[in-house]
Protein backbone atom coordinates (compact mmCIF):
# COMPACT_ATOMS: atom_id res chain seq x y z
CA UNK A 1 0.00 0.00 0.00
CA UNK A 2 0.71 3.51 -0.66
CA UNK A 3 0.17 4.82 2.76
CA UNK A 4 3.16 2.25 4.25
CA UNK A 5 5.72 3.72 2.30
CA UNK A 6 5.23 7.40 4.24
CA UNK A 7 6.03 4.65 7.97
CA UNK A 8 8.85 6.67 9.57
CA UNK A 9 8.97 9.19 6.91
CA UNK A 10 8.84 12.97 6.94
CA UNK A 11 7.56 14.39 3.40
CA UNK A 12 6.27 17.35 1.76
CA UNK A 13 2.70 16.99 0.67
CA UNK A 14 1.83 17.25 -2.69
CA UNK A 15 -1.51 18.37 -1.74
CA UNK A 16 -0.93 21.27 0.93
CA UNK A 17 2.28 21.69 0.67
CA UNK A 18 2.92 21.00 3.90
CA UNK A 19 5.54 18.90 5.37
CA UNK A 20 4.05 15.99 7.34
CA UNK A 21 5.90 13.57 9.43
CA UNK A 22 4.34 9.41 10.39
CA UNK A 23 6.86 8.25 13.35
CA UNK A 24 5.29 4.66 13.56
CA UNK A 25 8.01 2.52 12.40
CA UNK A 26 6.90 -0.91 11.41
CA UNK A 27 3.03 -2.50 10.16
CA UNK A 28 2.70 -6.15 10.11
CA UNK A 29 -0.05 -7.85 9.10
CA UNK A 30 0.22 -11.58 8.12
CA UNK A 31 -0.88 -14.93 9.31
CA UNK A 32 1.14 -16.14 12.12
CA UNK A 33 2.55 -12.88 12.70
CA UNK A 34 2.80 -13.94 16.65
CA UNK A 35 5.16 -16.53 15.77
CA UNK A 36 7.50 -13.37 14.98
CA UNK A 37 6.49 -11.57 17.95
CA UNK A 38 9.90 -11.05 19.71
CA UNK A 39 11.89 -10.17 16.38
CA UNK A 40 8.92 -7.46 15.65
CA UNK A 41 9.74 -6.40 19.69
CA UNK A 42 13.49 -6.63 19.59
CA UNK A 43 14.04 -4.49 16.02
CA UNK A 44 11.98 -1.92 17.49
CA UNK A 45 12.48 -2.03 21.46
CA UNK A 46 16.03 -1.12 23.53
CA UNK A 47 16.07 -2.68 26.91
CA UNK A 48 14.89 -6.04 28.58
CA UNK A 49 12.00 -4.47 30.72
CA UNK A 50 8.22 -5.20 28.75
CA UNK A 51 5.11 -4.56 30.35
CA UNK A 52 2.13 -6.46 28.47
CA UNK A 53 -1.33 -5.05 28.83
CA UNK A 54 -4.46 -6.89 28.52
CA UNK A 55 -8.01 -7.49 30.04
CA UNK A 56 -9.42 -10.77 31.08
CA UNK A 57 -10.74 -11.68 27.58
CA UNK A 58 -7.63 -10.28 24.91
CA UNK A 59 -5.42 -12.08 27.67
CA UNK A 60 -6.79 -15.51 26.83
CA UNK A 61 -7.04 -14.87 23.24
CA UNK A 62 -3.83 -13.84 22.94
CA UNK A 63 -1.91 -11.41 25.92
CA UNK A 64 -0.89 -15.29 27.66
CA UNK A 65 0.52 -16.30 24.26
CA UNK A 66 2.70 -12.88 23.82
CA UNK A 67 3.74 -12.65 27.49
CA UNK A 68 4.99 -16.41 26.94
CA UNK A 69 6.78 -15.90 23.72
CA UNK A 70 8.42 -12.54 25.06
CA UNK A 71 9.70 -14.20 28.42
CA UNK A 72 11.95 -15.96 26.25
CA UNK A 73 14.56 -12.75 25.67
CA UNK A 74 12.57 -10.31 28.11
CA UNK A 75 11.96 -9.67 31.98
CA UNK A 76 7.54 -9.81 31.25
CA UNK A 77 5.40 -8.45 33.90
CA UNK A 78 1.72 -8.88 32.60
CA UNK A 79 -1.26 -6.49 33.66
CA UNK A 80 -4.94 -8.28 32.94
CA UNK A 81 -7.40 -5.38 33.38
CA UNK A 82 -10.52 -6.61 34.65
CA UNK A 83 -13.89 -4.85 34.91
CA UNK A 84 -15.09 -2.31 37.40
CA UNK A 85 -18.96 -1.90 38.02
CA UNK A 86 -19.45 -3.00 33.90
CA UNK A 87 -19.08 -6.49 31.60
CA UNK A 88 -16.46 -5.22 30.34
CA UNK A 89 -13.04 -3.67 30.59
CA UNK A 90 -13.63 0.10 29.10
CA UNK A 91 -11.63 3.07 28.12
CA UNK A 92 -12.07 5.25 31.49
CA UNK A 93 -9.93 7.10 33.51
CA UNK A 94 -10.03 4.51 36.41
CA UNK A 95 -8.17 1.84 35.22
CA UNK A 96 -5.15 4.47 34.43
CA UNK A 97 -3.57 4.80 38.01
CA UNK A 98 -2.50 0.67 37.62
CA UNK A 99 -0.96 1.16 34.38
CA UNK A 100 1.02 4.10 35.41
CA UNK A 101 2.13 2.47 38.12
CA UNK A 102 3.29 -1.26 35.74
CA UNK A 103 5.04 0.65 33.34
CA UNK A 104 7.41 2.48 36.24
CA UNK A 105 10.76 1.85 34.74
CA UNK A 106 9.73 -0.73 31.39
CA UNK A 107 11.61 0.20 28.41
CA UNK A 108 7.71 -0.68 26.51
CA UNK A 109 4.61 -1.65 26.50
CA UNK A 110 2.93 -4.35 24.20
CA UNK A 111 -1.12 -3.83 24.33
CA UNK A 112 -3.21 -6.76 23.28
CA UNK A 113 -6.31 -6.08 22.57
CA UNK A 114 -9.09 -3.77 20.76
CA UNK A 115 -10.02 0.06 21.22
CA UNK A 116 -9.99 0.21 25.01
CA UNK A 117 -6.60 -1.14 26.49
CA UNK A 118 -4.94 0.53 22.73
CA UNK A 119 -6.30 3.85 23.46
CA UNK A 120 -5.31 3.54 27.89
CA UNK A 121 -1.61 1.88 27.12
CA UNK A 122 -0.73 4.32 24.43
CA UNK A 123 -2.24 7.10 26.54
CA UNK A 124 -0.18 6.45 29.56
CA UNK A 125 2.84 5.33 27.39
CA UNK A 126 3.14 9.02 26.07
CA UNK A 127 2.86 10.69 29.55
CA UNK A 128 5.99 7.86 30.49
CA UNK A 129 7.55 8.60 26.92
CA UNK A 130 7.62 5.05 26.46
CA UNK A 131 7.01 3.46 23.52
CA UNK A 132 4.32 1.79 22.28
CA UNK A 133 3.69 -1.76 20.42
CA UNK A 134 0.33 -2.85 19.56
CA UNK A 135 -0.75 -6.30 18.69
CA UNK A 136 -4.32 -6.30 17.93
CA UNK A 137 -7.05 -9.07 18.75
CA UNK A 138 -9.53 -7.73 16.19
CA UNK A 139 -10.02 -5.24 13.25
CA UNK A 140 -12.70 -3.02 15.05
CA UNK A 141 -10.89 0.75 15.89
CA UNK A 142 -8.25 2.69 14.05
CA UNK A 143 -6.39 3.32 17.20
CA UNK A 144 -3.75 1.15 16.66
CA UNK A 145 -2.02 3.73 14.27
CA UNK A 146 -3.51 6.60 15.95
CA UNK A 147 -2.02 9.63 17.66
CA UNK A 148 -5.36 10.04 20.09
CA UNK A 149 -7.07 8.18 22.64
CA UNK A 150 -10.81 8.21 23.29
CA UNK A 151 -11.25 7.99 26.71
CA UNK A 152 -14.66 8.54 29.67
CA UNK A 153 -13.53 10.89 32.24
CA UNK A 154 -15.70 12.64 34.32
CA UNK A 155 -18.47 11.19 32.43
CA UNK A 156 -17.57 12.84 29.04
CA UNK A 157 -15.74 11.35 26.00
CA UNK A 158 -12.97 13.07 25.96
CA UNK A 159 -10.32 12.57 22.65
CA UNK A 160 -7.02 13.17 24.23
CA UNK A 161 -3.15 13.26 23.00
CA UNK A 162 -1.13 10.04 22.87
CA UNK A 163 1.79 9.26 21.10
CA UNK A 164 0.96 6.58 17.94
CA UNK A 165 2.23 3.31 18.47
CA UNK A 166 6.21 2.69 17.31
CA UNK A 167 4.88 -0.64 15.79
CA UNK A 168 2.05 -3.06 15.28
CA UNK A 169 2.12 -6.50 14.42
CA UNK A 170 -1.18 -8.28 13.43
CA UNK A 171 -1.87 -11.50 13.41
CA UNK A 172 -4.20 -12.39 10.34
CA UNK A 173 -5.00 -15.64 11.87
CA UNK A 174 -6.28 -13.94 14.92
CA UNK A 175 -8.11 -11.26 14.17
CA UNK A 176 -9.85 -13.24 11.06
CA UNK A 177 -11.34 -15.31 14.32
CA UNK A 178 -12.45 -12.48 16.70
CA UNK A 179 -16.33 -12.10 17.16
CA UNK A 180 -18.16 -11.04 14.26
CA UNK A 181 -19.54 -8.04 15.57
CA UNK A 182 -16.58 -6.70 16.35
CA UNK A 183 -15.31 -6.95 12.73
CA UNK A 184 -18.70 -5.79 11.52
CA UNK A 185 -17.67 -2.51 13.89
CA UNK A 186 -14.26 -1.81 12.35
CA UNK A 187 -15.90 -2.48 8.87
CA UNK A 188 -18.58 0.41 9.73
CA UNK A 189 -16.23 2.56 11.88
CA UNK A 190 -13.66 2.49 8.42
CA UNK A 191 -16.71 3.86 6.40
CA UNK A 192 -17.19 7.12 8.08
CA UNK A 193 -13.80 8.38 6.65
CA UNK A 194 -15.62 9.92 3.59
CA UNK A 195 -18.54 11.96 6.12
CA UNK A 196 -15.64 12.77 8.06
CA UNK A 197 -13.53 14.58 5.83
CA UNK A 198 -16.53 16.40 4.41
CA UNK A 199 -17.51 17.72 7.59
CA UNK A 200 -13.69 18.97 7.77
CA UNK A 201 -13.55 20.30 4.54
CA UNK A 202 -17.20 21.42 5.35
CA UNK A 203 -14.78 23.14 8.83
CA UNK A 204 -12.34 24.86 6.99
CA UNK A 205 -14.34 26.66 4.10
CA UNK A 206 -16.38 28.17 7.16
CA UNK A 207 -13.65 28.62 9.77
CA UNK A 208 -10.30 28.76 7.49
CA UNK A 209 -8.99 25.48 9.98
CA UNK A 210 -6.57 23.72 7.57
CA UNK A 211 -7.51 21.34 5.29
CA UNK A 212 -5.44 19.03 3.70
CA UNK A 213 -6.78 16.16 0.96
CA UNK A 214 -3.93 13.74 1.68
CA UNK A 215 -6.29 11.55 4.56
CA UNK A 216 -8.76 10.93 2.04
CA UNK A 217 -6.66 10.16 -0.80
CA UNK A 218 -5.31 7.30 1.04
CA UNK A 219 -8.40 6.22 3.07
CA UNK A 220 -10.03 5.64 -0.06
CA UNK A 221 -7.44 3.94 -1.68
CA UNK A 222 -7.38 1.00 1.19
CA UNK A 223 -11.69 1.29 1.49
CA UNK A 224 -12.07 0.73 -2.45
CA UNK A 225 -10.70 -3.02 -1.84
CA UNK A 226 -13.29 -4.19 1.04
CA UNK A 227 -15.98 -1.20 1.03
CA UNK A 228 -18.61 -3.71 -0.84
CA UNK A 229 -17.56 -6.71 0.63
CA UNK A 230 -19.54 -6.84 3.73
CA UNK A 231 -20.94 -10.21 3.04
CA UNK A 232 -17.28 -11.71 2.61
CA UNK A 233 -16.21 -10.09 6.04
CA UNK A 234 -19.15 -12.03 7.25
CA UNK A 235 -17.65 -15.41 5.99
CA UNK A 236 -14.45 -14.46 7.61
CA UNK A 237 -12.46 -14.28 4.14
CA UNK A 238 -9.27 -13.15 5.25
CA UNK A 239 -8.04 -11.05 1.99
CA UNK A 240 -10.81 -9.24 3.24
CA UNK A 241 -10.08 -9.08 6.52
CA UNK A 242 -6.43 -7.91 5.81
CA UNK A 243 -7.76 -4.98 3.67
CA UNK A 244 -10.38 -4.03 6.20
CA UNK A 245 -7.51 -3.78 8.72
CA UNK A 246 -5.63 -1.96 5.99
CA UNK A 247 -8.36 0.36 6.07
CA UNK A 248 -8.28 1.00 9.77
CA UNK A 249 -4.13 1.35 10.18
CA UNK A 250 -5.14 4.39 7.07
CA UNK A 251 -7.37 5.71 9.28
CA UNK A 252 -4.99 6.07 12.02
CA UNK A 253 -2.34 7.03 9.82
CA UNK A 254 -4.17 9.69 8.40
CA UNK A 255 -4.70 11.69 11.46
CA UNK A 256 -1.89 11.92 11.96
CA UNK A 257 -0.76 13.31 8.83
CA UNK A 258 -3.60 15.74 9.37
CA UNK A 259 -2.54 16.58 13.32
CA UNK A 260 -6.45 15.97 14.60
CA UNK A 261 -8.92 13.66 14.08
CA UNK A 262 -10.74 15.45 11.39
CA UNK A 263 -10.02 13.25 8.75
CA UNK A 264 -11.38 10.22 10.77
CA UNK A 265 -14.02 11.70 12.87
CA UNK A 266 -17.26 14.25 12.35
CA UNK A 267 -20.79 14.18 13.35
CA UNK A 268 -21.26 10.66 12.66
CA UNK A 269 -18.88 9.93 15.89
CA UNK A 270 -20.95 12.52 18.23
CA UNK A 271 -23.53 10.66 17.88
CA UNK A 272 -22.06 7.31 18.81
CA UNK A 273 -20.13 9.33 21.67
CA UNK A 274 -23.40 10.89 22.90
CA UNK A 275 -24.82 7.18 23.30
CA UNK A 276 -21.96 6.14 25.17
CA UNK A 277 -22.01 9.37 27.73
CA UNK A 278 -25.55 8.55 28.16
CA UNK A 279 -25.20 4.83 28.67
CA UNK A 280 -22.36 5.78 31.63
CA UNK A 281 -24.81 8.55 32.87
CA UNK A 282 -27.11 5.91 33.65
CA UNK A 283 -24.78 3.08 34.74
CA UNK A 284 -26.14 1.01 32.20
CA UNK A 285 -23.89 -0.88 29.81
CA UNK A 286 -23.23 0.58 26.26
CA UNK A 287 -25.65 -0.02 23.89
CA UNK A 288 -23.47 -1.39 20.94
CA UNK A 289 -19.60 -1.40 19.89
CA UNK A 290 -18.46 1.74 19.22
CA UNK A 291 -18.22 1.11 15.10
CA UNK A 292 -21.42 -0.05 15.10
CA UNK A 293 -22.97 2.97 16.52
CA UNK A 294 -20.71 4.79 14.38
CA UNK A 295 -22.41 3.23 11.38
CA UNK A 296 -25.82 4.61 12.75
CA UNK A 297 -24.04 8.17 12.84
CA UNK A 298 -23.39 7.64 9.20
CA UNK A 299 -26.80 7.35 8.24
CA UNK A 300 -27.58 9.97 9.94
CA UNK A 301 -25.02 12.40 8.32
CA UNK A 302 -25.96 10.39 4.45
CA UNK A 303 -29.99 12.03 4.98
CA UNK A 304 -28.58 15.18 6.35
CA UNK A 305 -26.29 15.72 3.38
CA UNK A 306 -28.84 13.80 0.89
CA UNK A 307 -31.77 16.86 2.90
CA UNK A 308 -29.58 19.74 2.01
CA UNK A 309 -28.18 18.82 -1.42
CA UNK A 310 -31.09 20.66 -3.40
CA UNK A 311 -31.11 23.75 -1.25
CA UNK A 312 -30.14 26.61 -3.24
CA UNK A 313 -28.08 29.70 -1.54
CA UNK A 314 -31.14 31.85 -1.52
CA UNK A 315 -33.04 29.19 0.23
CA UNK A 316 -30.24 29.05 2.82
CA UNK A 317 -29.96 32.45 3.36
CA UNK A 318 -34.01 32.31 3.98
CA UNK A 319 -33.62 29.71 6.47
CA UNK A 320 -31.00 31.47 8.60
CA UNK A 321 -32.56 34.92 8.42
CA UNK A 322 -35.33 33.71 10.41
CA UNK A 323 -33.25 31.88 13.00
CA UNK A 324 -32.67 34.08 15.75
CA UNK A 325 -30.62 32.51 18.50
CA UNK A 326 -29.11 33.69 21.79
CA UNK A 327 -26.21 31.05 22.09
CA UNK A 328 -25.46 32.57 25.59
CA UNK A 329 -29.08 32.35 27.09
CA UNK A 330 -28.74 28.92 25.03
CA UNK A 331 -25.55 28.17 26.42
CA UNK A 332 -27.14 28.69 29.61
CA UNK A 333 -30.16 26.73 29.43
CA UNK A 334 -28.18 23.39 29.12
CA UNK A 335 -28.07 20.44 31.38
CA UNK A 336 -26.73 17.44 32.11
CA UNK A 337 -29.31 15.78 29.98
CA UNK A 338 -27.36 16.71 27.03
CA UNK A 339 -24.03 16.32 28.49
CA UNK A 340 -23.18 20.22 26.89
CA UNK A 341 -19.44 20.84 27.26
CA UNK A 342 -19.81 24.53 27.70
CA UNK A 343 -15.99 24.96 26.54
CA UNK A 344 -16.23 23.12 23.83
CA UNK A 345 -19.16 24.20 22.03
CA UNK A 346 -17.96 28.12 22.61
CA UNK A 347 -15.24 27.48 20.31
CA UNK A 348 -17.66 27.30 17.83
CA UNK A 349 -20.10 30.06 18.47
CA UNK A 350 -18.10 32.78 17.35
CA UNK A 351 -18.30 30.80 13.51
CA UNK A 352 -22.17 30.29 14.09
CA UNK A 353 -22.56 33.82 14.53
CA UNK A 354 -21.18 34.18 10.97
CA UNK A 355 -23.02 32.27 9.35
CA UNK A 356 -25.59 34.09 8.27
CA UNK A 357 -22.96 35.84 6.23
CA UNK A 358 -20.96 33.47 5.34
CA UNK A 359 -22.96 30.05 4.46
CA UNK A 360 -24.91 31.70 1.56
CA UNK A 361 -22.00 33.12 -0.26
CA UNK A 362 -20.19 30.16 0.13
CA UNK A 363 -22.98 27.55 -0.51
CA UNK A 364 -22.68 26.67 -4.10
CA UNK A 365 -18.75 26.09 -3.33
CA UNK A 366 -19.69 23.84 -0.46
CA UNK A 367 -22.01 22.13 -2.72
CA UNK A 368 -19.56 21.59 -5.33
CA UNK A 369 -16.06 20.47 -3.11
CA UNK A 370 -18.08 18.98 0.14
CA UNK A 371 -21.62 17.18 -0.91
CA UNK A 372 -19.57 15.51 -3.86
CA UNK A 373 -17.22 13.38 -1.01
CA UNK A 374 -20.33 11.59 0.57
CA UNK A 375 -22.26 8.64 -0.20
CA UNK A 376 -25.58 8.95 -0.38
CA UNK A 377 -28.27 7.17 2.38
CA UNK A 378 -29.22 4.39 -0.18
CA UNK A 379 -25.56 3.27 -0.86
CA UNK A 380 -24.41 3.04 2.45
CA UNK A 381 -27.46 1.29 3.62
CA UNK A 382 -26.10 -0.95 0.84
CA UNK A 383 -22.80 -1.52 2.21
CA UNK A 384 -23.69 -1.31 5.81
CA UNK A 385 -26.17 -3.61 5.22
CA UNK A 386 -23.94 -6.63 3.24
CA UNK A 387 -22.07 -6.37 6.20
CA UNK A 388 -25.60 -7.06 9.09
CA UNK A 389 -24.54 -3.67 10.44
CA UNK A 390 -27.23 -2.04 12.14
CA UNK A 391 -29.23 0.49 9.91
CA UNK A 392 -31.93 1.89 12.75
CA UNK A 393 -31.42 2.61 16.79
CA UNK A 394 -33.78 0.49 18.00
CA UNK A 395 -31.59 -2.56 16.37
CA UNK A 396 -29.42 -1.47 19.45
CA UNK A 397 -31.76 -0.99 21.71
CA UNK A 398 -32.08 2.88 21.49
CA UNK A 399 -35.73 3.80 21.83
CA UNK A 400 -37.22 6.77 19.77
CA UNK A 401 -37.04 9.21 22.59
CA UNK A 402 -33.66 8.79 23.31
CA UNK A 403 -32.78 8.52 18.96
CA UNK A 404 -33.87 12.10 19.15
CA UNK A 405 -32.17 13.44 21.65
CA UNK A 406 -28.94 11.76 20.23
CA UNK A 407 -28.93 13.19 17.30
CA UNK A 408 -30.25 16.87 18.51
CA UNK A 409 -27.86 16.92 21.28
CA UNK A 410 -24.52 15.48 20.11
CA UNK A 411 -23.15 18.10 18.21
CA UNK A 412 -22.85 20.08 21.57
CA UNK A 413 -20.09 17.78 22.76
CA UNK A 414 -17.73 18.79 20.81
CA UNK A 415 -15.68 22.06 19.96
CA UNK A 416 -15.47 21.50 15.87
CA UNK A 417 -18.23 22.20 13.17
CA UNK A 418 -19.55 19.27 11.75
CA UNK A 419 -22.98 18.62 9.32
CA UNK A 420 -25.17 18.68 12.45
CA UNK A 421 -24.15 22.25 13.41
CA UNK A 422 -25.19 23.59 9.74
CA UNK A 423 -28.29 20.74 9.64
CA UNK A 424 -29.70 22.41 12.93
CA UNK A 425 -29.10 26.20 12.23
CA UNK A 426 -31.14 25.61 8.90
CA UNK A 427 -33.90 23.95 10.91
CA UNK A 428 -33.32 20.56 9.49
CA UNK A 429 -31.89 18.67 12.04
CA UNK A 430 -35.47 18.45 13.62
CA UNK A 431 -36.62 17.05 10.36
CA UNK A 432 -34.27 14.34 10.51
CA UNK A 433 -34.47 13.52 14.45
CA UNK A 434 -38.20 13.24 14.03
CA UNK A 435 -38.08 10.61 11.42
CA UNK A 436 -35.52 8.63 12.61
CA UNK A 437 -35.73 5.14 13.90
Amino acid sequence: MKIYSLLNSKFTCQFCGKQHFVPIKKVVTEKGALSSLSEFVSSLVKGKQLLVLSDDITYEVAGKECAEILNEKYEVTSLVLTPKESKTVQAEEKYLPGIFEQLQGKNAILTVGTGSITDMGKYVAGKLNVPAICFPTAPSMNAYTSEIAALLVKGLKVTLPAKPAIGVLTDLNIISQAPLELIKAGFADSLAKAFANADWKLSSLLTGEDYCPLPLEITTEAESKYIDKGDELLRRNETVISYLMDGLNAGGISMIIAGETSPASGGEHLISHFLDMFAHHENRELFSWHGLQVGLGIMVSARIYERMKNLSAHQVEQRLSHRQVDYGKEMASFGKDVFFNEQEFGKKVPFLKELPKKLPLLWDQIKEEVFSLVYSPEQMQEYLGKAKCPLCFEEIGVDKNLTYRTIMNARYIRGRMTILDIADELGILKEIAETAK
